[in-house]
């Protein structure tokens, strides 16, 4: 990951990309020399204020992406803007605990969202590279206050290897699955026992992230960024 500047003259589209795990995801696709389309709801002032950080190449949209018509205009301004859209990394989703979420906007966000900009992506004559951003909880027995989030994480993963095969050559799908990279707003949650004895860093993800992005001949894969916790099964 030491050579920058390896994605240069690539186009990438982050959903949920002004803020956190996000946000770290944008710069390290710049720092590789990525133009960045960063798609937010809700974050105008951390989109803007990457906009300035980061600089030329930086571009946000606003979109809501629990229609499909709301992730229509999303992924056409990005390539309208851009000309097409390279790699896609679908990392905006919805979390809470069970009991304490819209069942309907979970599903749109988390599941139907993700697959319908990758069908989007997968239809250019381009094609390009999908990243699913997952979670560690995936590898884990259904249990604790988030199973109804995991299991549409989960659905997402089971997608991978399906969507992979299904779009070779033309389309890699891959997926990073981080553990406790940061403690969830409004949620107070134990890391749990980390077997290399550290949290992952939103660096560590995306690093992850864009080492899928530049390996050409990984398909069909999930990588774990989460200290070892998905070992504990």
């Amino acid at each position: 990951m030491s050579a920058r500047g390896n994605l240069q003259g690539r186009v990438a589209l982050v959903t949920g990309g002004a803020r956190r795990i996000g946000a770290a995801i944008c710069r390290e696709l710049a720092a590789q020399g990525a133009s960045v389309v960063v798609q937010y709801l809700h974050s105008e002032k951390e989109s803007i204020g990457m906009n300035h950080t980061l600089g030329q190449g930086v571009f946000s949209v606003r979109g809501d992406l629990s229609t499909p018509q709301g992730c229509e205009w999303v992924f056409r301004e990005a390539a309208d803007w851009m000309g097409r859209v390279d790699i896609l990394v679908n990392n905006a989703a919805v979390f809470g605990r069970d009991g304490q979420m819209d069942l309907a906007e979970l599903q749109a966000v988390n599941v139907a969202a993700p697959q319908h900009l990758a069908r989007m992506l997968a239809d250019q004559p381009t094609g390009g590279c999908v990243v699913q951003m997952l979670d560690s909880r995936i590898a884990w027995p259904a249990t604790g206050e988030f199973q109804t989030y995991t299991a549409t994480k989960r659905e997402v993963a089971e997608s991978v290897v399906s969507l992979a095969r299904a779009w070779a050559p033309r389309v890699r799908v891959n997926g990073v699955a981080p553990g406790p990279v940061l403690v969830p707003e409004g949620v107070r949650e134990a890391a749990g026992e980390l077997p290399l004895g550290r949290r992952p860093t939103v660096e560590d993800v995306a690093q992850a992230v864009v080492f899928l992005c530049k390996s050409q001949s990984i398909t069909g894969q999930i990588l774990f960024v989460d200290g070892g916790q998905h070992l504990r099964q």
